[in-house]
């Protein structure tokens, strides 16, 4: 707070109730580590991290509509499909039977409550992810055993995340199926979660590359101080937009960033195209899961049961304040704030809330931030080489913030 510097995420917290809008955190998220990569071998174009006001992106409720169109890049992409996860298909089938390897265990509990979610079927989004900026790095078209291994990782510190928000939320369901919670208990879900997070660890350990270890084991860090900060959170807290884009970052962005950086890493490239790739990676999968995330907070209140697999409104029910409600605030401050200190829970407060959010453009400008990200994620995708890869990243970046579920 007042211009602090978090020796964890590497961010500058400015204070104030109603100085987010334009706050470091919806312009772009920096860190020092990658602040400090682009000043020292400045390969990073101009472009990839400059700060964009929410205010000046000129796109308002009226156009958020047509927004999508004049996202900058990946114009040579117009009338062109591509479907990212199709084009990883091979890799993704490989990937789920790894993973079912990677957590088997002697004990049946064990066994069956750590591939509950690994036996579903999914598009798997962020090993897709993972496997498309392998690809896409130097060099090209190549994804070694290393970066497969890591892309497994990065699904089992996900997954093993989601069993621990399951319980902290009181979820009944996950993924159109009974949460494991629901199913087998708090205590087995807890644990089901800390025996995914130790074999990720494990496999981790065993790809001996001391700079992907220190990148993944950041993310660990950052989704427990994600979680805390969203469950300890008080009213002034709760109403500083600063507070909740860095805990989005923690809880969403901050696996994305350093996955897709990490994957660079251990890609077979020389030395200087690598440290530059893996810094453009970095911008691209911060922005993007910023952009899911804010896209997530947008569908809790424009969703249904069927897309969704909740009710609307679910974050409000759990008491969370999200980037819709924050943009609402400048317009009902005296009410949605009572409601916010009481966390939902007077009498109609959910539908009351919903409605002052769906009748106050908060909504849409959560849209406009998430397209913001989404351009941002675009441009750094566009900096690699040009290739099938580059263009499905560009294609995944329009797809997080047009999807419906």
């Amino acid at each position: 707070v007042g211009g602090k510097r978090l020796s964890g995420a590497g961010f500058e917290v400015h204070g104030g109730s109603n100085g987010h809008l334009n706050s470091v955190y919806s312009k772009g998220l920096h860190t020092t580590a990658g602040d400090a990569a682009i000043a020292a071998n400045g390969a990073v174009r101009k472009g990839v991290t400059n700060d964009v006001p929410v205010r000046n992106l000129g796109m308002h409720a009226a156009g958020v509509a047509g927004a999508m169109a004049s996202i900058p890049g990946g114009q040579h992409l117009a009338g062109k499909v591509i479907d990212p996860f199709g084009l990883m298909e091979p890799q993704l089938k490989a990937l789920t039977e790894n993973l079912r390897g990677l957590v088997a265990s002697d004990n049946n509990v064990v066994h069956n409550v750590a591939r509950y979610f690994f036996d579903q079927p999914g598009k798997r989004f962020r090993p897709a992810l993972v496997l498309l900026v392998a690809q896409a790095s130097p060099p090209a078209g190549e994804v070694t055993v290393e970066q497969q291994r890591l892309a497994e990782i990065t699904e089992m510190i996900h997954t093993a995340s989601l069993l621990h928000d399951d319980v902290m939320d009181h979820a009944e369901v996950r993924r159109g199926i009974p949460a494991l919670n629901s199913v087998h208990g708090n205590k087995l879900a807890i644990l089901a979660g800390d025996f995914l997070l130790s074999r990720a660890s494990l496999n981790l350990a065993r790809l001996k590359n001391v700079e992907v270890i220190e990148l993944l084991s950041t993310v660990i860090a950052h989704l427990v101080e994600g979680e805390i900060m969203q469950s300890r959170t008080d009213a002034k807290e709760a109403t500083n937009f600063d507070y909740y884009m860095r805990k989005t970052y923690l809880k969403t962005a901050s696996l994305l960033a350093h996955s897709c950086q990490g994957v660079v890493l251990l890609g077979k490239g020389d030395d200087a195209a690598t440290l530059r790739a893996s810094q453009v990676a970095f911008e691209y999968g911060k922005h993007l899961g910023m952009a899911f995330q804010l896209q997530d907070d947008v569908l809790d209140f424009e969703g249904d049961l069927k897309s969704l697999g909740k009710a609307p409104g679910s974050d409000l029910r759990e008491g969370l304040t999200t980037a819709p409600v924050l943009f609402s605030l400048e317009h009902h401050p005296a009410e949605l704030t009572a409601m916010i200190e009481r966390g939902y829970k007077g009498a109609g407060d959910v539908e009351r809330a919903m409605e002052l959010v769906r009748t106050s453009g908060g909504i849409a400008r959560s849209k406009e931030l998430a397209l913001e990200h989404s351009a941002k994620a675009i441009e750094a995708a566009e900096m690699f080489d040009p290739s099938v890869t580059r263009d499905a990243l560009v294609q995944l970046a329009h797809m997080v913030v047009s999807r419906k579920a």
